[in-house]
């Protein structure tokens, strides 16, 4: 007989470790379009709506900033949503990020990331990434 297996969407603020006290870490957003899971990276687009983050975009979108708190359906329109935007310490592995990203990317995200006081924990970033005020390796 085969093992009955049950996939659960991500729940809100699961991904959550640690955030700095009271709501300082959190900010009130729209959600500009498309279904995201609690725990989605972001990206601020030029009207001030965040989307999912888009590591081959070139109109901004490519800039990490902010992790989705809960899930949020924008199909139909602009919905308001909650994002952890600076001084956080989130479970990577709760975390969704672009598909297929390469290291530069995953690293660019990462850098992003890490200059709001955003901290991936318990995911291993690629080789050679340098964090924002990490001296390069000569």
């Amino acid at each position: 007989m085969t093992p009955i297996q049950h996939t659960e969407p991500a729940r809100t603020g699961e991904h959550v470790l640690s955030e700095a006290a009271g709501s300082r870490s959190r900010e009130s957003i729209v959600i500009a379009s498309g279904v995201l899971a609690a725990g989605t990276v972001l990206a601020m687009t030029a009207d001030g709506t965040y989307v999912a983050h888009d590591p081959t975009a070139s109109d901004g979108t490519q800039i990490a900033a902010g992790i989705l708190y809960g899930p949020a359906d924008a199909r139909e329109g602009p919905v308001p949503a909650v994002a952890h935007v600076r001084d956080c310490e989130v479970n990577g592995t709760g975390v969704t990020w672009a598909a297929d990203m390469t290291d530069d990317q995953l690293g660019a995200m990462n850098t992003a990331l890490t200059q709001a006081g955003i901290i991936l924990r318990g995911v291993d970033m690629p080789a050679g990434v340098i964090l924002a005020g990490e001296p390069a390796a000569e």
